[in-house]
Parts: C-alpha cells; structure tokens; sequence
C-alpha cells in the first residue's frame, strides 16, 4: 500500500517569498525569547534552596533578567547550572 502526501502550502518564491519568511522568522525568534524571557522570570518565585538543587542563585536570575524585554539570556542561566554541576561533581 502507498500513502501519497500532498501539503496544501503552496510555496512563496522570489523576493516576496524571501522577505515573508525572514519576516515570519522574525516574529517566531521575538515570541520565543518573550517566552522564555517569561520562564526565567518565573524561577524568581523559587526560594533560595529551590533555586540551589537546580544549580542557580539569586544573582544568575538578577543576570539573566537583564535588558528590554525581548532579550533571550536563558542560555545563560543553563550554562550557569551546568558549570556549578559539574564543580560540585568534582568534589
């Protein structure tokens, strides 16, 4: 048996086509970082030991929070708990 798939999306090419979808892009990257921007905000509700067993402090969320609004420093903190990780693995 063969399944035939047919995608409704007609493709947009040429100029058009390119400046849509560098725009759709733009628009999809902005409400990821607000979203995620909103997580890391989140984590501000945490209390201090909560924050620890994940491998964060108060002043990883203080700098990630930094900047406008849409500025994405979640990278940040992952990166912050993975090195306090892998210390605390060392010991």
């Amino acid at each position: 048996m063969t399944t035939i798939h047919k995608s409704l999306d007609t493709p947009i090419t040429g100029k058009r086509g390119v400046f849509l979808r560098a725009t759709w892009t733009r628009i999809v990257s902005l409400f990821v970082r607000y979203q995620n921007r909103r997580s890391v905000y989140s984590l501000s509700e945490f209390n201090d030991h909560q924050l620890a067993d994940i491998g964060l402090t108060r002043d990883d969320l203080r700098y990630a929070l930094r900047g406008g609004p849409f500025d994405d420093h979640s990278m940040d903190l992952m990166r912050s708990a993975l090195r306090r990780r892998s210390q605390m693995n060392r010991l």
